[in-house]
């Protein structure tokens, strides 16, 4: 039988494409599985305490909170489609929900190579997809931290709380998010000299091809569109922080910026805590801080029930990202299938 190269490479690189969709399959059902479980046990220790329950908020704050995730899954498209590759709308969301399920998993470098293997098959350089991560994450604790220098009580940086370190806090997030794209072209430009260094050793050329594949360089104009939708996502995600105490708290109108600054301020704290996504850290800080308001039992009801929502609204949205962008890749190939056997039978 004759040696085909072509079909070796063939059933090589389908193979391959089989063991990446059941790694992403495995990583998506295990992803699953740990969220159906800490939302389980979150919910067993909202229980223990009873609470009245305002149904006209609570649903309020699920549609406000869902809306706040979809948001930063279009924030994100904004901006990988400034480093160059433009998404559709369906596509990213998925990639984005897909990607971000993960962050529950131990240590913070899975979520940039899952978001970079996700958008590889888009046309999305793993570079640009891994770095978006961390940008996205810098731009959401900037709000979020520009939130807390703003609203959160005063005793929640300790003994060093204080207005002096809310103006230190809250100018600094500030400059950081007006300044984001050119910090960004920085980078980019710090990059670009390393390369050209880099053609002048006696490896330069296997060196400046690995420095090339991660050059990047976005449009301020994109960053920009990003850093604004993503401070819209913030403000929704407070907002329904702020309907979900309304739910399930005796809130007046005080305490509105009270809790949003409560709220961000556990943002700000589980974005640089060591636990995966915060869990733990968020509820400690969020308790905490309005222990003193609500009690210590309600506080801490609150704060679980946020997580919970947060559980909630992605279990929904994960499953109907995946099928939405699947119904809208399978109808442009039968499409395409049938327009080229139609074409086909033409004389």
């Amino acid at each position: 039988m004759p040696f085909d190269p072509a079909a070796q490479a063939s059933g090589a690189g389908f193979a391959c494409r089989a063991a990446g969709r059941a790694v992403r399959w495995a990583l998506g059902l295990a992803t699953a599985a740990m969220i159906v479980w800490l939302a389980v046990r979150s919910w067993d220790d909202l229980r223990s305490i009873s609470l009245d329950v305002d149904a006209g908020a609570l649903v309020a704050a699920v549609v406000v909170s869902t809306t706040a995730t979809v948001c930063l899954a279009l924030a994100w498209r904004e901006l990988i489609g400034g480093y160059g590759t433009p998404l559709a709308r369906r596509p990213a969301v998925r990639v984005w929900m897909l990607s971000q399920a993960t962050r529950y998993l131990p240590t913070g470098l899975v979520p940039l190579a899952a978001r970079a293997a996700l958008a590889a098959p888009f046309g999305v350089r793993r570079a640009a997809a891994a770095a978006s991560v961390v940008v996205e994450t810098a731009t959401l604790a900037g709000w979020a931290g520009l939130c807390a220098a703003l609203w959160a009580p005063s005793d929640w940086l300790g003994s060093a709380g204080g207005w002096p370190a809310r103006a230190v806090i809250g100018v600094g997030a500030a400059v950081g998010l007006v300044t984001l794209p050119w910090t960004l072209a920085g980078a980019g430009r710090w990059w670009q000299h390393i390369e050209r260094s880099a053609r002048r050793l006696p490896l330069r050329r296997r060196l400046s091809e690995r420095l090339r594949s991660v050059t990047l360089t976005a449009s301020p104009a994109a960053v920009w569109r990003a850093a604004v939708v993503d401070g819209c996502a913030v403000a929704q995600r407070l907002m329904a922080a702020v309907l979900l105490a309304a739910a399930l708290l005796a809130v007046g109108a005080d305490d509105v910026w009270l809790v949003a600054g409560a709220v961000a301020a556990g943002i700000v704290a589980g974005m640089v805590g060591i636990t995966p996504a915060g869990l733990g850290v968020r509820e400690v800080v969020v308790a905490a801080l309005l222990a003193e308001r609500f009690g210590v039992g309600e506080a801490a009801a609150f704060a679980v029930a946020l997580r919970v929502l947060e559980f909630a609204h992605e279990l929904v949205l994960l499953p109907a990202s995946v099928m939405a962008c699947r119904q809208r890749i399978h109808a442009p190939d039968s499409f395409r299938h049938q327009s080229h056997e139609t074409g086909s039978a033409a004389p």
